[in-house]
């Protein structure tokens, strides 16, 4: 019996994969060969998400706590 997703998901390739194969942010499984994203055309958003945390982050204000004067 073989599982669902047990194979490289790029377009030709048939590389088996093994139980440690993580998913790419597209959400498919990929060989070694074809994990970079450049390699698999990966359709995530990667300039997007990094917008979305920077302006997350900057927009917390960062105010220091006053000096008690001696």
């Amino acid at each position: 019996m073989q599982m669902q997703g047990s194979r490289c998901n790029y377009e030709g390739c048939k590389v088996k994969l093994s139980l440690s194969a993580f998913a790419c942010r597209c959400d498919k499984k990929f060989c070694s060969a074809h994990r970079p994203s450049e390699m698999h055309s990966c359709a995530y958003d990667y300039k997007g998400e990094q917008s979305k945390n920077l302006l997350k982050h900057m927009s917390t204000s960062v105010v220091a706590k006053k000096i008690d004067i001696i």
